[in-house]
């Protein structure tokens, strides 16, 4: 393990100029500061408590932490696995709280003792990784993708498997077929999205905005999500839903309103695990196992961490996703329906 002196020793600076860098002193220019920061991160320093050398991982949200999604607790189910094979304890951190605004990231995770970063991001905060990868602190995305060259991720890859539910759909006879989303704008769901739209024009159908559905990943939300669908002029016979929580509500509604799946309405959701597996009927469902991308986003930052002060090219894991067709998924009704607002079905004419 470096040292504070082999840091300043490469960075060209005293032991204290390293200190005062690390403890985001207001005396130190930014150019010193930026070399000795870039010099502790290629190094792989980390600083010490007491005699012992700090072993922690940070979890960190870069946008609104999601610890109630299913997929958040999976992820770290896969962690922890990773981290029995090893010396490090994990934490959880909230750079939005606590990160002081004259220190960089790489300050803040060595003021925290922390050697590596798994980093939940979205959309919109996807800049906060790039920062991070450019200061060279030891990090990995996990569960989204980015073109920058210096960002390391993890992510289950369900771009095609989407493709291949839609296509699904159609073969079963399935023109008009909604998508489901939650609102943030992340990866994953663009690539379904990518994958829905790709199905549908491969099969000569034109995608139909209206049939675009954006709502919180909540199961109350896919129960008010259905109703809204069905009351619509022309509902879809088939409805992709990206997200588990959100197919939950949506199969729990259909039920309490005494539609049928599938004979009246398809219904292809999103497994991160095991939830979809225990409803009735078994859903159709785009699975991924979101354990795995926990346990693999956490060994590959072990080893970016190890081959410090080596630099090497960004480690990237795309994990496979896969379709399992179950009881959700049929022709389309022999009738289309609509459902008004006070529950009453309504046949359509064709």
């Amino acid at each position: 393990m470096p040292s504070i002196r082999t840091v300043a020793k490469e960075a060209g600076v005293s032991i204290a100029t390293v200190s005062r860098v690390l403890n985001n002193h207001e005396s130190v220019g930014s150019d010193i500061r930026t070399r000795v920061l870039s010099t502790a991160n290629r190094l792989g320093y980390v600083s010490s408590v007491g005699r012992r050398s700090t072993t922690y991982i940070g979890f960190v949200y870069t946008g609104p932490a999601s610890f109630d999604c299913p997929y958040d607790s999976m992820v770290l189910a896969g962690i922890n696995q990773a981290m029995d094979e090893t010396d490090f304890d994990l934490v959880i951190l909230n750079p939005q709280r606590d990160k002081k605004p004259t220190e960089t990231y790489s300050q803040y995770f060595m003021r925290k003792g922390v050697r590596g970063a798994i980093l939940r991001t979205t959309a919109g905060t996807r800049g906060i990784c790039h920062t991070i990868a450019e200061e060279g602190f030891p990090s990995i995305v996990i569960g989204s993708w980015t073109d920058q060259p210096e960002v390391s991720f993890v992510y289950g890859d369900s771009h095609q498997t989407s493709r291949q539910a839609i296509e699904h759909l159609i073969s079963l006879g399935h023109k008009r077929i909604g998508i489901a989303m939650g609102l943030v704008e992340d990866t994953d769901h663009i690539d379904r999205l990518a994958g829905y739209r790709e199905a549908l024009q491969a099969a000569g159908i034109k995608p139909d905005p209206e049939l675009l559905y954006r709502v919180p990943p909540r199961r109350p939300d896919g129960a008010q999500l259905i109703k809204r669908i069905l009351s619509s002029a022309v509902p879809p016979t088939a409805l992709y839903v990206t997200d588990p929580y959100i197919v939950i509500g949506v199969i729990h509604q259909l039920q309490r309103m005494g539609i049928k799946v599938p004979e009246d309405i398809s219904i292809v959701g999103m497994d991160d695990g095991d939830s979809p597996k225990d409803t009735y009927p078994q859903i159709t469902a785009v699975c991924q196992d979101a354990v795995q991308i926990g346990y693999e986003a956490s060994t590959a930052l072990k080893r970016i961490i190890d081959r410090a002060p080596e630099k090497a090219a960004p480690i990237r894991v795309a994990i496979p996703t896969w379709l399992e067709v179950h009881e959700t998924t049929g022709p389309p009704p022999a009738k289309p329906f609509r459902v008004l607002p006070n529950g009453t079905r309504v046949d359509l004419a064709d």
